[in-house]
């Protein structure tokens, strides 16, 4: 109050509102320019644990453990594997012309 009083008595009634307006803007302008910095602050520390996270020789492991893209890959691979002939010949014991690729015709 005494603050205000003497503000007051010092700027006259005139000037006052003006002054008043600018420390407002200005404190406005201060309190934005300090949470930006806490921001800031704040990613940098979480930059920080992600790139320690990352580093861990634990995490890696846990990607090679769950690597289910790979997983899918590999099925993938050896289902695209060329079938060989000794994976489409007649089964043991059977005769020639047995099967749906001989024989007779009806």
């Amino acid at each position: 109050m005494v603050i205000l009083a003497l503000a007051l008595i010092l700027l006259g009634p005139a000037k006052l509102p003006e002054v008043a307006k600018s420390i407002g803007k200005g404190l406005a302008s201060l309190r934005k320019s300090a949470d930006e910095v806490k921001k800031e602050l704040d990613l940098g520390g979480l930059s920080a644990e992600i790139t320690d996270i990352a580093g861990n020789p634990e995490v890696a492991e846990l990607k090679q453990m769950v690597d289910v893209r790979g997983h899918i890959r590999r099925a993938l691979d050896d289902l695209e594997e060329p079938i060989t002939d000794d994976q489409t010949g007649p089964p043991e014991g059977a005769a020639p012309g047995d099967g749906p690729q001989g024989g007779e015709q009806k």
